[in-house]
């Protein structure tokens, strides 16, 4: 039968049912995927990205040590995360699909920690803010009857201490809430990058951040309790200060020149004498056999002196050895051992301006160009050890006074000037020109965890720590510049080579070292003891450089390489002197590299350079430092 031209054209514009509702059908899906996929992840990309870029901007806060502001920064990202979190439940309905449900609910437990987080620094600022100025934390101004010195605001401070412990309960508490949170999430199914995006490197960064805050909050603990009792509150407390010059450097940070007893009670610090380390050594009168590298490499020293007992990198191992014969030279019981060098002193002057000591002269930061450093440091070396026509006596003991009116200054300092001294403080121990040892057990494992004990420390992946000891070299450590490169080379098999090359250069022109001419001798021909120390079980390859055959030991859960510069070759002034260290480690690669670097007490400005396939990284390494690399 013949289609009829109407039949004809309704055809053309005829479609199926089936397609019709196919159709639909389709359109409706897109619609669902539009307004309960798209449209909510893309809301919560960009709460994501309001977030991130609030959370930024609390290392800028930190760094500014501003408490009311760090107040208001916490309280703008806890209502971002708010945000957040109330554009993500829009993806609730997808918590009951298997394998995407897990990611949902992973999210859920992030924004929980974050919260958790969040609540643990509010409880922090409210337990800081009666230390604030103290600290030299940041606050709004508050109207007093009067100016409060340093000493004053100590006292008040301390009477206040022991409603810390509640409130540090309460953030370990939050912190171990987050914890609990995020080690619910198996890290091991998701991917490395995402649009761009570091996803596991920055899931695996945020729980290890919890972690060591978690741990760091209950190791710190214990130091609260300790607090009152170390400041002197209600009894004395004395220790035994030591002073190492640094210019001299030593295992330990610097030769141990002078040392003081100082007193601390209710907050106030008082030297009660202060003594040179020859005058201690005269009354030690044993004769002790030299160890191994006195006899080897010191020259003209023929008796093991306490003055030269800190052999050991390790500063607890060094008064181990140190304080059974400081007692057999009739020194005085303790209650701890801090060591400071001349760094520290530098720094207080800096704040504080010149200062006068009784009998001893005027000392300040200022640079003095007979020597192009700071003046305190060049009268401190004219008066210990510029020869002149008298006995040396106790010529060093000036530390002491010296300390005393650079401590009676800071406790009397006004409170504009707190921040400064805070700072000085916590950057010294830091960076390891203030050291802690404590006869107290708990209260040395609270000061080890915070890095403050200067020890070797035991480490999972690759490690390594330069000990330099200057043997007879005059005061040219505060000449000398060091820069340190390591090149690690990774073959096929994983097998791990490293090449650590450490160049020394003298720019400064010689001293008049010649006793008889009376002139002060600084800057010398410097004769280096030097340990590197790796991960246990490396085998050394090769050195260069080195005067004597390098010797390899095991020491500190460390093998030892030892070598030798400075009789044949010594590193002159306006000169240089290179080591070179080559050896293989006793683990292959994996598919991340982890290198920690610890730093020598009383050491700053060497340069690292750290080179592995096409990664590089270059710092003046100022604490120890951890770095990774991703292969």
């Amino acid at each position: 039968m013949l289609e009829t031209e109407k039949e004809k054209t309704t055809s053309k514009f005829f479609f199926p049912k089936k397609i019709l509702i196919g159709g639909g059908v389709f359109v409706f899906i897109v619609c669902l995927i539009v307004i309960f996929v798209v449209l909510p992840v893309l809301e919560i990309k960009s709460k994501a990205l309001e977030l991130k870029a609030e959370a930024t901007g609390v290392g800028a806060i930190i760094q500014s040590q501003n408490l009311e502001e760090g107040e208001k920064k916490l309280k703008a990202i806890k209502d971002k995360l708010n945000d957040f979190g109330n554009s993500y439940k829009k993806l609730s309905w997808s918590r009951a699909l298997p394998w995407i449900g897990d990611f949902y609910k992973d999210g859920e437990r992030l924004i929980r920690a974050g919260n958790y987080l969040l609540e643990a620094g509010e409880s922090a600022v409210e337990e800081l803010k009666p230390y604030a100025d103290l600290i030299g934390l940041e606050k709004k101004e508050e109207k007093q009857q009067k100016e409060l010195t340093t000493e004053e605001r100590l006292m008040l401070a301390l009477d206040t201490l022991d409603k810390l412990g509640p409130g540090i309960d309460k953030i370990e508490e939050k912190l171990k809430k987050a914890q609990e949170e995020v080690d619910q999430i198996n890290l091991s199914k998701y991917p490395k990058n995402l649009f761009g995006m570091k996803i596991k490197e920055n899931l695996q960064m945020l729980v290890k951040t919890i972690d060591e805050g978690t741990q760091m909050v209950g190791e710190v603990k214990p130091l609260v309790k300790y607090l009152k009792p170390l400041l002197g509150y209600p009894d004395e407390k004395r220790y035994l200060l030591l002073f190492q010059n640094d210019a001299e450097l030593r295992p330990t940070g610097g030769f141990l020149t002078a040392y003081a007893i100082l007193s601390v009670y209710k907050g106030n610090f008082k030297p009660l004498g202060s003594f040179d380390i020859y005058t201690l050594d005269a009354k030690f009168g044993n004769r002790l056999p030299p160890p191994e590298p006195i006899k080897k490499y010191h020259k003209n020293v023929y008796y093991w002196h306490l003055r030269d007992m800190n052999l050991s990198p390790d500063f607890k191992e060094f008064i181990q050895t140190f304080w059974p014969n400081y007692k057999k030279a009739g020194g005085q019981d303790v209650d701890g051992v801090i060591a400071v060098d001349t760094k520290v002193l530098v720094d207080l002057l800096k704040v504080l301006g010149p200062i006068g000591v009784a009998d001893w002269g005027r000392f300040s930061a200022e640079n003095d160009p007979r020597c192009n450093c700071p003046q305190v440091f060049y009268e401190l070396e004219r008066l210990a050890d510029q020869p002149v026509g008298t006995l040396k006596g106790e010529r060093k003991a000036m530390l002491g006074p010296l300390m005393h009116s650079i401590l009676l200054n800071v406790m009397q300092s006004p409170r504009k000037k707190w921040p400064e001294f805070f700072n000085i403080a916590f950057n010294n121990i830091q960076e390891k020109h203030i050291l802690f040892y404590f006869f107290n057990e708990d209260l040395q494992k609270t000061i080890e965890f915070l890095n403050a004990g200067g020890r070797i420390k035991d480490y999972d992946g690759d490690y390594l720590h330069i000990n330099d000891s200057n043997f007879a070299g005059a005061k040219s450590n505060m000449f000398i510049k060091v820069n340190v490169s390591q090149e690690i080379k990774i073959g096929n098999n994983g097998e791990i080579v490293k090449t650590v090359t450490v160049d020394y250069k003298n720019p400064a022109p010689p001293s008049n070292c010649n006793l008889e001419a009376g002139e002060l001798c600084l800057n010398g021909l410097y004769r280096d003891w030097v340990r590197v120390y790796v991960p246990k079980g490396s085998e050394l390859l090769e050195v260069k450089g080195s005067e004597v055959e390098a010797k390899t030991y095991e020491e500190l859960g460390k093998t030892v390489f030892e070598a030798f510069y400075g009789d044949k070759a010594p590193l002159r002034p306006q000169g240089k002197a290179q080591l070179v260290f080559k050896y293989k480690l006793p683990f292959k690669a994996g598919k991340d590299y982890r290198l920690l670097i610890q730093k020598q007490p009383g050491t700053y400005g060497y340069e690292y350079e750290v080179k592995i396939n096409s990664q590089q990284q270059t710092f003046e390494l100022k604490t120890d430092k951890e770095l990774k690399f991703s292969l």
